[in-house]
């Protein structure tokens, strides 16, 4: 079996944790963390921002870390969809699905993170590999 299997196996049976969460434990974490789902947008925004960004600014560095990124926003993803679903199951209420959402989509947004990375970066090596080739 895989890694990426096992990670997700992993993150999602934590997820089913999420079930047994009370509403108002629920409800106190969206207070807490002033969540909504306006906010749900915010890393996806963020992670294409940065990612291009980083490459950018020239962190080539950052190759090597590209696949262990990969791995925990699979496993964010998995771990946050499973409790979404966990919690709609245990109340009914698409309210409370917002902290489970929030995990999902920080991982989404690492996902993006790493994608845009990776975009940027076959750009620019495909534009010195073209210019070299013009020389």
């Amino acid at each position: 079996m895989s890694l990426t299997k096992r990670l997700v196996i992993l993150a999602g049976l934590v997820g089913l944790m999420f079930y047994n969460a009370t509403a108002e434990q629920l409800w106190a974490t969206i207070v807490d963390y002033q969540l909504s789902w306006y906010k749900l947008g915010v890393p996806l925004a963020w992670g294409l921002i940065l990612g291009a960004l980083v490459n950018l600014i020239g962190l080539s560095s950052l190759q090597k870390w590209l696949e262990p990124l990969t791995f925990i926003s699979a496993s964010l993803t998995t771990l946050g969809l499973t409790g979404a679903a966990a919690i709609y199951a245990a109340h009914q209420q698409a309210g409370l699905l917002l902290p489970a959402l929030m995990i999902s989509a920080i991982g989404i947004g690492l996902y993006l993170f790493v994608y845009s990375f990776a975009r940027f970066s076959a750009h620019k090596q495909a534009t010195a590999e073209r210019k070299d080739g013009e020389s």
